[in-house]
């Protein structure tokens, strides 16, 4: 897949929030961890100013979105990043992960993200991008299944608003 052809943009649209609903609604591991549509729906809603959604597209397909904290407790925390099946290993879960890294890095130099244990792929993924274990959550989300958080740094906490401070 030609990535150069995919725009990422705001999600704001229900549509799309639906969308994104009905793709978790229907992967792993969502499908494991018992999440529907629903709660995909309310999550995708989140309006608390802290939550941004983007959605990736080549012309009018939608291939995959990320949401992201970036404000209040957990700022930096990929919340979901989802890629349709028919366009897995082609590229797309880096490109969001490229778009949503470098957005996290221009206000806080970590970035956060939880995998369950069972998805080994999105963790080969995020672990080939620099992310590595912090933790692990038994029965987080689901009673016998672990959630792993990983971090990806750029630095101190200081270190960054001293830079930033410096910029300014």
């Amino acid at each position: 897949m030609n990535t150069a052809a995919i725009s990422i943009t705001r999600i704001n649209s229900f549509e799309e929030q639906s969308w994104c609903a009905q793709l978790m609604a229907g992967s792993e591991p969502w499908i494991s961890l018992k999440r529907t549509f629903s709660d995909g729906l309310a999550l995708m809603q989140v309006t608390d100013g802290g939550m941004e959604a983007y959605i990736a597209k080549s012309g009018e397909i939608n291939l995959g979105f990320v949401v992201i904290k970036t404000a209040g407790a957990f700022v930096g925390y990929v919340q979901i990043l989802a890629v349709t099946e028919a366009s897995r290993g082609r590229g797309i879960g880096n490109l969001l992960m490229d778009f949503v890294e470098q957005r996290i890095f221009e206000f806080s130099p970590n970035a956060f993200i939880c995998v369950s244990d069972f998805n080994e792929g999105a963790r080969k993924l995020y672990e080939s991008r620099g992310y590595q274990l912090l933790g692990k959550l038994e029965n987080y989300l689901e009673t016998g299944f672990t959630e792993l958080l990983l971090r990806k740094t750029i630095g101190s906490i200081n270190d960054f608003r001293a830079k930033k401070l410096h910029n300014a």
